[in-house]
């Protein structure tokens, strides 16, 4: 007879749940309100009201996860996405600490009965996602101004899904998720390994491309903070902001390696193929983007070809973990660099003010497509390299074993020889000695 589940695991499920988006809400909502009185002391010249302070607390939390905000005239859609990292990284510790804690309650998922499990998981993962973004909405939407848009709640939803599907991960693996059980656990460790690598070298790959985009536009740089009245003050600000906006800036300058580009100012594209005279604000890492380049800029996808060759090929136990893994685990590595490429281009587009940032980043889909596509040339022929060395060092390791034995079979008929000779010799002299007594006879 089946029986319902018992509803305490539920209860203290949902409970927990609820406290760790209280833990939450206790760290981001404060921090938010710090911000924005900093704000209003910098713009105290302006006479703002106070109103305007817990307006713009709610307003930049929003815009952290991925809302579309409306201040000052302008609309701001483009995250801060340093923040964004760190709050996600908050969410997500507190999504595994939630599957943790709600494991131990639940009973291991039977095959027969997997539906319990489920539910229970279920309950508390929907009740933690529901309990962070009914609030948030509420009050970016009613205080902050921000605005309800598909692709602000899209965003969102991505924020949401991710940290608690990467928390989930982390605690379960994929053994518990059923369209995933077909992969071995060996292979899907060494593609999440190998993407891991990817992003990281990705990461330097972006900053070696800026670092060189500077070298060449170092004067159209220095020349837009002329444009402040006061050129110190202006590029720390500046640089404080271009911090906050670090990651984005970085994804752009891998879709303009791959040729994708960034879009500046609604409609015009700047890339390693393409360059772009639209006007941009004064701002030293958007200089980049405007004018002509040299060229052979045109040869910049290599580096991804390149980025996914070095982190195949290098570190021998790595080489031979690709090796074993082989095609599957470079399909994994390849559709988790897809997916965290797809969800930095969401987060790296928008709007950010006037002019050149009405419309400004790289196509998401697009950009993540064409990247990945690069670095998974440069995979398949880490991997087939890889597989040639083995052939070669197996043809190698051949050939010393057959020199071996054949060195051997010589010594093995020379010692034969040696005995049959050490053998004729005493049949001669004996059939000599025996004569030679026929002979006396």
């Amino acid at each position: 007879m089946h029986t319902s589940p018992h509803p305490q695991p539920y209860r203290r499920a949902i409970l927990a749940a609820l406290l760790e988006v209280v833990k939450i809400d206790l760290i981001v909502v404060p921090a938010g309100f710090v911000a924005a009185i900093a704000f209003w002391i910098i713009g105290l010249g302006s006479q703002l009201p106070y109103s305007a302070i817990p307006e713009w607390a709610f307003a930049l939390w929003a815009a952290v996860t991925g809302l579309s905000v409306s201040t000052l005239g302008f609309e701001f859609s483009i995250a801060p996405t340093l923040v964004t990292i760190g709050l996600w990284f908050l969410v997500a510790g507190a999504a595994k600490r939630l599957v943790e804690g709600t494991a131990v309650d639940a009973p291991e998922p039977d095959e027969d009965e997997p539906g319990r499990w489920w539910g229970l998981m279920t309950a508390a993962l929907g009740t933690f996602v529901v309990a962070y973004a009914g609030p948030l909405l509420a009050f970016a939407i009613i205080v902050g101004n921000a605005d309800f848009t598909p692709f602000g709640f899209l965003r969102l939803l991505l924020f949401l899904l991710t940290a608690v599907g990467c928390g989930f991960l982390r605690v379960r693996g994929i053994g518990d998720i059923p369209g995933l059980r077909i992969l071995d656990d060996e292979v899907w460790a060494s593609g999440i390994r190998l993407a891991r690598r990817l992003l990281w070298g990705a990461l330097a790959v972006a900053a070696l491309v800026i670092a060189g985009g500077f070298v060449l536009r170092w004067d159209a740089a220095t020349d837009s903070m002329q444009a402040y009245s006061s050129p110190l003050a202006a590029g720390i600000g500046l640089l404080i902001v271009q911090i906050l906006f670090a990651p984005g800036i970085l994804y752009s300058a891998l879709s303009w390696s791959a040729g994708t580009g960034v879009v500046v100012g609604g409609g015009d594209v700047s890339s390693a193929f393409r360059a772009t005279s639209s006007q941009v604000p004064d701002v030293p890492v958007l200089q980049l983007l405007s004018g002509e380049y040299p060229a052979w800029t045109v040869a910049a996808p290599a580096v991804l070809v390149l980025l996914g060759l070095l982190c195949t090929i290098l570190g021998r136990n790595r080489a031979r973990e690709v090796a074993d893994s082989s095609w599957s685990g470079l399909g994994v590595a390849a559709g988790f660099v897809f997916a965290a490429f797809v969800v930095f281009g969401l987060f790296s587009r928008g709007a950010l003010g006037p002019v050149g940032l009405s419309g400004f980043g790289p196509t998401p889909l697009l950009s993540a497509t064409a990247m990945t596509a690069w670095i998974a040339v440069g995979l398949a022929a880490g991997l087939l390299l890889i597989r040639l060395s083995s052939l070669q060092q197996e043809t190698a390791d051949g050939d010393a074993d057959f020199g071996d034995d054949f060195a051997g079979f010589d010594h093995e008929d020379a010692d034969h020889s040696d005995v049959d000779l050490s053998e004729a010799e005493p049949d001669a002299s004996d059939r000599e000695s025996t004569g030679g007594e026929e002979d006396l006879r």
